[in-house]
């Protein structure tokens, strides 16, 4: 039996395993994980995207990204699996508390959306086959068949509140089937036979408080913002309920609060911002569709690299909801066939026989899936100028789209699977637009090429080049007992995967340069510290297991990143005596982080002994 680590084992230990993740989720390409120290595996991050099956590896909003493209859920199963990290603990915990409030609204947004996409997108399509067979008069709209098809495709956007507030509850972490109710019983025939015929503005009263009734089928921000308060009073019920009686007077009291509230405050607010929303950008749509096409069809697929995408799929399908249509999902599609030439051209250009086939297999999944992440990181971040083709191609396509009107009536990623979604009208200009944006980036790769040698020349750039290293000696940067990395209590370090090098048990409370070098990083929380030798050694000095909890408190750094230092200068100082009294593990790792540059790292040295001292060997 092979002892070769799945995709999930090698990304977690490069990431510094289970104890370094405190939160991790996934979207529909990518695993999304809060680090406790991003320093390890940004020293890996090479190799991670190395990693057959590994995309790129993205930092941004506060979390680090990698990008799997369509099999990342088997990814995430994996890593997951038989740690502690699973989805009934993490969901919570995956949104990223350290970035600013947008950047926390986007990822709100993606793990409430993200398990719904694969239904909105099969719906999306399967409305469109009905509609086309309908205008083929292959199917007659009075048959039975054509409503029960009906029914099947679009009853995800009529019962979108309850499949809102089921995702919602998920992140929200509270009981999925109240917060359900509280949306369903909104849309219960009691509450639409009192609107009758009248629609939105109906006035009913619950124990004399005025309620203003709308029609909540297919409305989004509803349920979001009601469930988003539910999680904060199903908490708070929970610290004073006793936990037996909890089961019956938790979701009591919540449905008794939570309906009236939603229906009289959360309701019509989210209902009046939400068309808002969805008028202004049509307005602006229609009163230019040109411009608009060409900025959002050509900054879309910068929008995906950014995670920006979260912030318009909401307004799409509150379009398709509420109107039967939208114009912006059309120009999403311009930029996937943006990406799709270029990704054509790449193949033509390079030499590569695996660049070939990596940007064929990419091309395919735009075309059948209408996913882009392996082109946009895997093609256009790395060579660049496919990337600005994909922007052009975009752009010229989505301007002619947007000009002419071109309306979604499904929501449904841009590829050959879903042209069904885009029967109607338009359906011509939308099909003549993409073959706009995939024959303009396809051109334009062709004339500019993909710049191969620079890319390649990047990447031996940043994981060091092996003939500018000499043979060295590293000596002990502080005193105590140094062993080898596999007897250290964290299994990240001791299983080398951040590389080799030693631990040390301190008995004494500074850290000194261990040879001349200069200061590449240093940790704001001060517990450590990168520097690089003069002769090419990259060094980490970790102080403690889980010290970065400290924010710092008891150490002093004592240099500053880019300062040059000299063997034996300190470093940092840090108070040994009260980090211990914190019940913290003061074990202090050395790692030499590019151990994949030398044929040998060695300790020579595994006893007592004090700085200064030859400790480890790097050969060449």
């Amino acid at each position: 039996m092979s002892n070769e680590k799945s995709l999930g084992k090698k990304i977690l230990d490069l990431v510094g395993g289970e104890k370094n993740i405190s939160g991790i989720t996934h979207c529909a390409t990518r695993l999304r994980m809060l680090l406790r120290d991003d320093s390890i595996a940004n020293n890996h991050k090479e190799e991670i995207k190395d990693l057959d099956g590994v995309i790129d590896v993205a930092e941004t909003g506060g979390q680090y990204q990698v990008i799997i493209g369509p099999a990342v859920a088997n990814v995430y199963d994996d890593l997951v699996d038989g740690t502690s990290l699973n989805k009934e603990t993490n969901d919570t915990d995956s949104e990223p508390q350290s970035g600013n409030v947008f950047s926390r609204f986007l990822d709100i947004v993606a793990a409430i959306f993200t398990p719904l996409l694969p239904l909105l997108a099969g719906s999306g399509v399967l409305r469109g086959v009905v509609l086309l067979l309908v205008q083929l008069h292959w199917l007659s709209d009075t048959s039975g068949t054509y409503h029960i098809l009906t029914a099947a495709s679009t009853a995800v956007f009529y019962f979108l509140p309850i499949l809102l507030a089921i995702t919602s509850a998920e992140k929200f972490k509270v009981n999925k089937y109240v917060a359900a109710a509280i949306m369903g019983s909104l849309i219960m025939p009691e509450i639409t036979n009192i609107m009758g015929s009248h629609g939105n503005g109906v006035v009913t009263h619950f124990f004399g408080i005025p309620i203003v009734l709308m029609q909540y089928t297919s409305t989004v921000i509803p349920a979001i913002l009601a469930i988003w308060c539910l999680s904060y009073l199903e908490h708070w019920l929970k610290k004073f309920i006793p936990e037996s009686l909890q089961l019956l007077f938790v979701p009591l009291i919540s449905l008794f609060i939570m309906v009236p509230l939603t229906a009289g405050l959360f309701g019509p607010f989210g209902v009046y911002v939400g068309e808002g929303i969805s008028t202004a950008i049509n307005f602006l749509m229609n009163a230019n569709g040109w411009v608009a096409g060409a900025i959002v069809g050509g900054a879309w697929n910068v929008f995906v690299i950014f995670g920006l995408q979260w912030a318009v799929n909401p307004v799409m399908i509150q379009n398709i909801s509420r109107l039967g249509h939208d114009q912006i999902v059309p120009l999403t599609a311009a930029a996937n066939f943006g990406m799709a030439g270029a990704t054509l051209g790449t193949f033509f250009k390079t030499n590569d026989k695996k660049v070939k086939a990596y940007s064929m297999s990419a091309l395919l999944s735009i075309f059948f899936a209408g996913i882009t992440e392996p082109s946009i990181y895997g093609i256009g971040v790395k060579y660049k100028k496919p990337l600005i083709a994909a922007i052009a191609g975009g752009a010229v396509g989505g301007a002619f789209m947007g000009g002419m009107h071109v309306k979604a009536f499904a929501f449904a990623f841009g590829g050959l699977t879903t042209l069904p979604a885009f029967v109607g009208s338009t359906f011509v200009a939308y099909v003549i637009g993409l073959a706009i944006c995939f024959a303009v980036s396809f051109a334009i790769t062709m004339v500019i090429g993909i710049n191969e040698d620079a890319a390649t020349q990047t990447k031996a750039d940043s994981i060091g080049n092996a003939k500018e290293l000499s043979n060295e000696l590293i000596q002990q940067p502080l005193s105590g007992r140094v062993a080898d990395l596999a007897e250290a209590n964290d299994p990240a370090f001791a299983s080398g995967a951040m590389g080799q090098g030693m631990v040390i048990i301190p008995d004494d409370s500074t850290v000194y340069a261990p040879f001349d070098g200069s200061v590449t990083m240093l940790f704001n929380t001060h517990h450590a510290i990168g520097i690089t030798s003069n002769k090419g050694a990259e060094v980490m000095i970790h102080i403690g297991i889980d010290t970065v909890k400290l924010n710092g408190k008891f150490f002093t750094a004592l240099v500053k990143q880019g300062d040059i230092v000299k063997v034996g200068q300190p470093l940092i100082k840090f108070d040994k005596d009260k980090i211990e009294a914190a019940g913290y593990d003061l074990s202090t790792f050395v790692i030499v982080t590019n151990t994949n540059a030398y044929k040998d790292v060695r300790l020579i040295a595994a006893d007592n002994g004090t700085h200064g001292r030859d400790t480890l060997q790097v050969a060449l």
